[in-house]
């Protein structure tokens, strides 16, 4: 049977001589066609307002559509986590996905296929398999012809662009929506909305009326950052996790971009904390009262924070060390400054490694302590031995250096392999580094940062080591958006996991994470 294609109206099929058949012929199939014969004409089950007619834009879902202006709904779309239980209009929800199929595709295929999802049960599958997915009354999978449009990944592309005709569509509705890339598996997402494989799932969007919206969106990188005129003429910030790969001022950049800008993430976990507070019980619980000096505020101890990049562990080391004023050390002045303001009273925001007219540079033999926690990982390998004899000069003559970094001896490594290689996600945003860490990152050898310290003149008083194996909770945490076997195989042996990690002298020498305190001489 040939077929006549015109986007113009309906496509109607021919028999071999060339006259069209019926749309409710037997041959055909149609409406009246028993089942499995043919090609329905709208999907089963789902009625759209006009099932026959191919779509010239003129008719839509809804009447009467909102007035809205472009500028303020491009400029006013907000990502929305947080959504109320009020269901969706279905005329609000087929409104938004009309938008989208209005975007462009590669060859004008429109390859697309749409699932809106309402039902809870089907929801709370979904849900099983990715907690982003458990927020919103509305989950619109999109998937997109498999091997459609591969080259350049066009398809990508195409579904990329009805996705963000929904969003904005969905502003200017007086909806919210939440683009999700983390489904815990595509093709088991398709699976349970009973996708046929020749569709694969390119991402979800959840829809719903928002609880929670932000005023302002994150700010952007400038326009002239990233924009140019005939050929790139800038500086490219690198795709790697290895600190070596990054020039220090592409660094200090970076994080600051990501600090200033809208960090939505990298946020101490709970076993990261409790590590923290052990460490500090055991190798320096002085400073944990405040002082009762009559209103004197000089009477509390100095301590500097290094590298604190988002400043959240400042800001809890200063509530669990009220004996000490905190001053902050970082590569940029401006976020420097943010982390200052996140103790109080508010400390000095200074600068390493180039002191300028935004932050002067920390003073030599100020310090009661100095800290600095998972940051020596993310500092260029040849830089850390200088940090470190820094650090000694900005101490006090029998001041203590506080150091927390991540082993290479430990899990650490294989975990990371697992992610990158795995199901986990990709990406060097991801990687598996204590958190707050911002960019590059790599183990350290506890050998290696001995010898820093010895070569700085610093006499080590103290050890622990912590987590030997991954925390029950850690394994939840990383395996909650991962389906299948491997999942299911990880949590079920956290229970064993956890007690080999009690033997003795286990941790103090395969921890993940590590923590020596060291003197400088009062000499």
């Amino acid at each position: 049977m040939a077929w006549d294609v015109d986007f113009g109206g309906p496509m109607m099929p021919r028999d071999p001589e060339g006259d069209e058949i019926s749309q409710g012929s037997p041959a055909q199939g149609g409406n009246g066609a028993a089942a499995g014969d043919g090609i329905p004409d709208a999907p089963e089950g789902n009625p759209t307002f006009d099932a026959s007619a191919a779509d010239d834009g003129t008719q839509r879902p809804l009447a009467q559509l909102p007035s809205a202006d472009f500028w303020e709904v491009l400029y006013g779309r907000r990502s929305i986590r947080k959504f109320t239980d009020q269901p969706v209009d279905p005329e609000l929800v087929d409104q938004v996905m009309h938008a989208g199929i209005w975007a462009p595709s590669s060859c004008n295929y429109q390859m697309w296929d749409l699932v809106a999802v309402t039902d809870r049960e089907v929801n709370a599958t979904l849900a099983g398999l990715s907690t982003q997915m458990a927020n919103a009354p509305v989950n619109i999978v999109i998937s997109y012809g498999r091997d459609f449009s591969e080259e350049a990944w066009a398809n990508i592309q195409s579904a990329s662009a009805l996705i963000q005709n929904m969003s904005l569509a969905a502003h200017a509705l007086g909806l919210g929506t939440f683009w999700i890339t983390q489904t815990g598996g595509a093709e088991e997402v398709r699976e349970v909305v009973g996708l046929p494989y020749d569709r694969m799932v390119i991402a979800v969007l959840a829809l719903g009326h928002p609880k929670v919206t932000p005023r302002r969106g994150p700010k952007r990188r400038p326009l002239d950052q990233v924009t140019h005129r005939d050929h790139y003429a800038g500086r490219v910030i690198p795709s790697s996790v290895r600190p070596d790969d990054w020039a220090p001022d592409l660094l200090a950049t970076y994080q600051r971009a990501r600090v200033l800008n809208g960090l939505r993430h990298n946020k101490p976990r709970a076993w990261e904390q409790r590590a923290l507070g052990e460490a500090l019980d055991a190798l320096l619980p002085e400073g944990a009262e405040r002082p009762a000096a009559e209103g004197d505020e000089d009477s509390r101890g100095r301590w500097l924070d290094v590298l604190p990049c988002t400043g959240i562990v400042t800001a809890r080391l200063s509530t669990l060390r009220k004996g000490f004023r905190f001053d902050v050390v970082e590569r940029s002045p401006e976020v420097a400054e943010f982390c200052a303001g996140r103790v109080s009273p508010r400390g000095a925001a200074l600068a390493w490694p180039d002191a300028g007219p935004g932050a002067a540079a920390p003073g030599v033999e100020t310090y009661d302590v100095v800290s600095c926690f998972f940051r020596l990982e993310g500092v260029r390998s040849e830089e850390r031995a200088g940090l470190v004899a820094e650090m000694s000069r900005w101490l006090k003559p029998g001041g203590k250096l506080l150091i927390g970094y991540v082993s290479g001896r430990s899990f650490h490594r294989w975990t990371e392999r697992l992610r990158a290689r795995g199901r986990g996600p990709k990406g060097v945003e991801y990687v598996l580094a204590p958190d707050p860490n911002i960019g590059p990152f790599e183990p350290l050898a506890p050998r290696q940062v001995s010898s820093w310290l010895a070569a700085a003149g610093l006499t080590e008083v103290g050890r622990s080591g912590a987590q030997p194996v991954p925390a029950a909770e850690e394994i939840e945490f990383r395996t909650r958006n991962m389906s299948g076997g491997l999942g299911k195989l990880l949590r079920a042996g956290a229970g064993a996991l956890g007690a080999a990690g009690s033997l003795p002298g286990l941790a103090g020498r395969y921890g993940r994470f590590q923590f020596v305190v060291a003197r400088r001489p009062r000499g």
